[in-house]
């Protein structure tokens, strides 16, 4: 029985193979398209890691309590306020469990940060070059609380309502742009209600 003669064309079985190659190699980039949303979720799920590495448990907390397609700048407590100033840890009693764990006998932790994301928060873009030198600035915070922004002259910085920036613009999460203080933002109402509920921790850190 004779083969047929298409096959006999080296010319066309040439052509042939190149053409199953193509669809070939088509078919299996095809198959991974669907790969990529999951890498970009891993992406997110990264930078989701990083914020908690450089603003810490609570400093996180209060950042992912804000929308990043809106315009914010967010006056975080450092770690060390965190502990010092609002006496949280997050590896101690006080540490939040869930958000629905808030009550009058449980852990308020989450009370708190939210309270203080309302006093140090401001809708607007607040970096260094906005406020000019020898001016003070005036914004209104989320729960209506009066912030004093000034530049500090010699090392740079900022200066909200008497406490130092550590880090200008360290983390930017969309739209929302974060200073590190050294201290927490809040009226003296709120202060006073911390200093009075909060037991002195001997083993805190200077």
């Amino acid at each position: 029985m004779k083969k047929p003669h298409i096959l006999k064309n080296p010319v066309f079985f040439l052509l042939l193979l190149i053409a199953l190659s193509s669809l070939t190699i088509l078919t299996f980039s095809f198959l991974k398209l669907p790969e990529t949303p999951l890498a970009a979720g891993n992406h997110l799920r990264k930078l989701r890691y990083e914020l908690t590495d450089e603003l810490g448990y609570f400093g996180k907390m209060m950042i992912e309590m804000l929308p990043e397609d809106l315009v914010f700048t967010a006056f975080v407590p450092s770690d060390q306020s965190f502990r010092r100033d609002l006496g949280l840890r997050s590896n101690n009693s006080r540490q939040i469990k869930s958000l629905e764990d808030d009550d009058d006998e449980g852990d308020n932790t989450y009370a708190v940060v939210s309270r203080i994301m309302g006093f140090a928060v401001v809708p607007y873009k607040v970096e260094e070059a906005d406020i000019r030198n020898g001016e003070t600035a005036s914004y209104e915070s989320l729960s209506g609380f009066t912030l004093k922004i000034w530049r500090k002259r010699n090392s740079g910085g900022l200066v909200v309502n008497g406490i130092e920036t550590e880090k200008m613009g360290f983390v930017k999460r969309g739209k929302i742009i974060v200073h590190v203080m050294n201290g927490v933002v809040m009226d003296s109402d709120f202060a006073q209600s911390l200093a009075s509920s909060t037991p002195q921790d001997e083993d805190d850190e200077p």
